[in-house]
């Protein structure tokens, strides 16, 4: 055997020899061993990378740099190479020619072709004697050789890599190689991905692998400074996450890139000694990109027993406190390539969202590292600390935020001769605006002091106003921002008045801003969020804005007063009102949302200031979405479509319902826009045909839940389905991933098999929640129009007797149903109360009418009495556990018809049912509630000025008074 290739010499690293390539074409063509053009299509790039292969690895980094352009095919190519070109040196005569052909010889003995490691003699490449190989005839007149040799390419290339580590760690040959697995990895499956680790491990150390190989490249590459070797040793180490993470935390944990016992990490040495004074930041930019990509398989890889939590929490920490630092000091760099800086602003800040989002959107009621996704809570409080400081003493970190609004009012035009700048430009302020509303949810969500961020977008309220008018493409994202602004809690402060930051200038162009949006018969989506906007506005604390989204004038202004040369704003509510009148041709959900900002305008305390303009047509048409009705029943088992659009209807007629309720509540009675809203509802029989639907949750599939929770909690008893419900920072939709999400489980649990069937019942959970929700809604709209109507009922004797069959229909509704799960609870209590609000309202129109308006007290009685003794409600030991929202309205209804029937002798029915009153609860609410009442009434006497009873005491009276009505009726004793 004879070696005459070592490993220096088999390969060129960036030139190629002159060699012949019309007679490697004709060799190869006749042996027939490789066909480019299947490949590539391109027939001058495909002959280009015909010639570099049948030149490897004589000519190298050309070949692995066309190689890395293939995709997943180039994993195939390398693992079946079929020729090896070799220079050999002058002197090497253990060959012979074929008699056939002068330029093919074969070999008399083994070759080597790369050289073995010196100190264990493993690692090398040979051909074995026999094998043919083709004269290459060259230019420089040396001998070179193209043998026909089948061997693993990439093992090949595991032994180059290994050694080339060694004695020049930053070489270009190193660089190419680590590029060339790691784009070739990130374009296979992870099956494959394992097949290629392994070929390029088999000519290595036992002890030995390509991963610490490439470790110690980069860690070599950094101490010397050198970004290109560097990133793409990252840049492997962040492909290889998703095939073998425990690998790449491993040496993350142990390696010196981040920070280790305070004494700084090489990716800070990096970016301050190298990067800043270049201006060049690639390094940082892969380390950004590998920081996300564990933060994602963090997520996923929640169950893996091959890393140590502990791991994850303490390398993520790190990585938080080294991005926070370039971020808030990223701004202020020297940049060689603009792109640079919006690539680090884009990334760090996609990448805290999604931080806070994967921490902060689910799991609500668990604290700290005990949440789902609790390895990534330390990095998630160091940015909430970081970001969302309450004083002013550090205000670098979101100085970022504040600078992308700030510049963008200036800024943007001089970018538009760079059209792919300024498309990175607003890539960046849209990340900057959705970190900001992440941040300001997640504030409001863990309950942490007002932030000086928050304060600062308030002061940009102008500036975020000329970005909207100029800039459509942003609208959406800052609605969101301003949304979340306006209904943050500001506990113990005064929140701060968008208005009086906006100033009199801007928040006319702000409101007629939002009116040119809604004419647009695009961008549904900034549409929505208007509306959702207006609406928060109108239920808080805005009240100067509230008048001005109302009137379109700031309050202490009349159209007499408007300052010269200053346009009067539009009223909003009015430009939703014609926009709704539209209704057919809108999407179901902006229609929603804009009843739903109509009524809260309408209720809201601007409308005591200035009062909105009434409009027929409009009522007209809430009408109209009324006789629509909701489609029909439904079962819950209908198709995802079918059920959404259920929702939505649903969810629209209880707007409707819902204005109808609030105009009725404001109006005087016998007006004209009352007695049209009674009209419907009674002389059509409206009220009882509607209500049938709307009292009545349709659809709950009881079994799918129960089982659903008790399979899944038992499957992963660690990560319980309850867990993953959606927190306010999640904007919750209609549809398959609506309560729990959908999106946080797939990556947590798809890879495992069996999460597959787990899947499609959750789909089917949050359509069918979805569908109790809407539900829900039209109910309580119906309950707000059934208390409104009982202020116009006196004396309309057909309203009268409509309002008493709906409470009865409620009683019976809860008689019959029961309380089907916990989530019904508050429907069965609201039920209840509004059968009492309206049963006290007949009794006070029958006494007033002196017994001449007559209702079915006796009935109401029976269901009553019917409900409270059921084992739904458990009176007893609903009130050992104080559920009075269950029982009470019950009992006030016992007590209203017990007052009703006085004076009327029992019969055997009325008998039976003041016995069971006094048995069943009289008696056992005074052994339950006695001592604790009686001490609350012994401490009341001992009170001057005002007495306060606690709920035992109450209730005692409420019994007692009951006892003494029940025994007034004539026949009970």
């Amino acid at each position: 055997m004879i070696a005459l290739s070592t490993p220096q010499s088999a390969i060129a690293p960036s030139h190629a020899t002159q060699i012949n390539s019309s007679n490697i074409k004709q060799h190869d063509q006749q042996s027939g061993d490789y066909d480019s053009g299947e490949l590539i299509s391109d027939p001058e790039q495909s002959r280009t990378f015909f010639l570099l292969h049948a030149k490897f690895p004589v000519v190298f980094v050309p070949f692995i740099r066309e190689l890395k352009k293939l995709g997943p095919e180039a994993y195939g190519i390398l693992l079946n190479m079929k020729t090896f070109m070799q220079n050999l040196p002058r002197g090497f005569r253990d060959y012979d020619v074929s008699p056939d052909d002068p330029q093919d010889i074969y070999l008399l003995s083994d070759l080597c072709l790369y050289a073995p490691r010196e100190e264990d003699g493993e690692g090398g490449f040979y051909v074995p004697k026999g094998h043919h190989g083709r004269i290459i005839p060259n230019e420089r007149n040396t001998f070179c050789v193209q043998w026909r040799y089948e061997y693993d390419g990439w093992s090949f290339l595991g032994r180059v890599l290994e050694h080339a580590a060694r004695i020049s760690p930053t070489d270009v040959i190193v660089e190419e190689i680590v590029s060339l697995i790691s784009t070739t990895i990130r374009s296979l499956e992870n099956y494959a991905a394992m097949d290629m680790l392994e070929s390029l491990c088999t000519k290595l150390r036992l002890e030995d692998d390509v991963i610490n190989i490439i470790g110690s490249v980069l860690t070599n590459a950094m101490q010397r400074k050198n970004v290109n070797v560097s990133v793409a040793a990252i840049d492997f180490f962040t492909a290889l996450i998703p095939v073998l993470p425990h690998k790449v935390w491993e040496f993350l944990s142990n390696s010196n890139l981040i920070d280790r016992n305070g004494q700084g990490g090489m990716a800070a040495f990096i970016l301050s000694s190298v990067e800043i004074i270049s201006g060049d930041y690639r390094f940082t930019l892969a380390v950004i990109q590998m920081v996300n990509v564990l933060v994602k398989d963090a997520v996923i890889g929640k169950f893996s027993t091959l890393i140590e939590p502990a791991v994850r929490t303490n390398v993520l920490f790190q990585f938080a406190r080294h991005l926070t630092n370039i971020y808030e000091s990223f701004l202020y760099w020297k940049y060689e390539n603009l792109s640079h800086r919006l690539d680090i602003a884009i990334s760090i800040s996609d990448l805290f969202s999604n931080l806070l989002l994967a921490v902060y959107g689910i799991d609500e009621a668990t604290d700290g590292i005990n949440k789902i996704n609790g390895v990534l809570v330390p990095a998630s409080q160091h940015m909430l600390d970081r970001f969302l400081v309450s004083d002013g003493k550090n205000l670098r970190s979101i100085q970022p935020i504040i600078g992308s609004i700030e510049a963008s009012t200036r800024s943007l035009e001089a970018l538009t001769a760079d059209p792919e700048l300024l498309n990175r430009n607003y890539e960046w302020i849209e990340a900057a605006l959705i970190f900001a509303e992440k941040l300001t949810r997640a504030r409001t969500l863990v309950k942490r002091a007002p932030s000086q961020l928050e304060r600062k977008l308030f002061g940009l309220a102008p500036a975020l106003t000329q970005l909207f008018v100029r800039e459509s493409v942003l609208r959406f994202r800052i609605m969101k921002l301003l949304n979340s602004m306006v209904d943050s809690e500001w506990d113990g402060t005064e929140a701060p008045s968008l208005l009086a930051h906006l100033g009199p200038g801007s928040s006319i162009t702000f409101v007629n801003a939002l009116n040119k949006a809604l004419e647009s018969k695009r961008d549904m989506n900034t549409q929505n969020e208007i509306a959702r906007f207006a609406s928060v506005v109108f239920s808080t604390k805005q009240q100067g804005l509230s008048i001005l989204l109302l009137t379109g004038k700031e309050l202490g202004t009349d159209s007499g007063e408007e300052t010269k040369g200053r346009d009067a704003a539009a009223s909003l509510v009015q430009a939703l009102e014609k926009k709704a009148e539209q209704f057919e041709e809108l999407p179901v959900e902006l229609s929603v949302n804009i009843l739903e900002c109509i009524a809260s305008a309408q209720n809201s305390r601007a409308t005591a200031v200035f009062e909105s303009k009434k409009n027929r047509d409009f009522l007209t048409k809430i009408f109209e979405i009324l006789d629509r009705g909701t489609g029909g029943r439904i079962s819950g088992l209908e198709s995802t479509d079918t059920i959404i659009r259920f929702c939505f209807n649903a969810l629209l007629a209880a707007r409707a319902v819902q204005l109808c309720a609030v105009q009725l509540h404001k109006s005087v009675c016998d007006s004209a826009e009352s007695k049209s809203i009674v009209d419907y509802f009674v002389k059509s029989d409206n009220l009882a045909k509607l209500a049938d639907t709307a009292f009545q949750i349709q659809g709950y599939r009881a079994s799918l839940h129960g089982n659903l929770h008790r399979n899944f909690d038992k499957k992963w008893p660690m990560a319980k389905l309850i867990r993953f419900q959606k927190t306010s920072i999640s904007q919750k939709q209609y549809g398959p991933s609506y309560k729990y999400d959908l999106e946080m489980m797939d990556d947590i649990f798809s890879i495992d098999p069996i999460w597959i069937g787990y899947r499609s019942e959750i789909v089917q959970a949050n359509l069918n929640l979805s569908l109790i929700d809407a539900q829900s809604h039209l109910f309580q709209a119906w309950w707000l129009l059934i208390a409104a109507l009982l202020e116009h009922a006196e004396s309309d004797s057909k309203l009268l007797k409509a309002l008493e069959q709906i409470a009865i229909q409620c009683l019976q509704i809860n008689l019959d149903e029961g309380i089907m799960a916990p989530l019904f609870v508050p429907i069965v209590n609201d039920r209840s109360q509004l059968a009492f609000v309206i049963t006290q309202t007949l009794h006070a129109i029958s006494t007033a009418s002196g017994g001449k308006q007559i209702f079915h007290f006796t009935k109401i009685l029976s269901l009553a009495w019917a409900f409270i003794s059921s084992v739904d409600v458990d009176f007893p030991q609903a009130m050992t556990d104080r559920n009075t929202e269950t029982y009470r309205p019950l009992l006030r209804i016992l007590l209203v018809c017990i007052r009703a029937l006085k004076g009327k002798k029992a019969d055997s029915s009325l008998s039976q049912i003041i016995s069971g009153i006094l048995e069943s609860i009289v008696s056992k609410a005074f052994m339950i509630l006695g001592p604790d009442a009686l001490e609350a009434f012994d401490e009341s006497r001992g009170q001057h000025g005002a007495q306060v009873l606690n709920e035992s005491a109450e209730d005692m009276l409420l019994v007692t008074s009951l006892l003494r009505d029940c025994v007034n009726i004539d026949g009970v004793l």
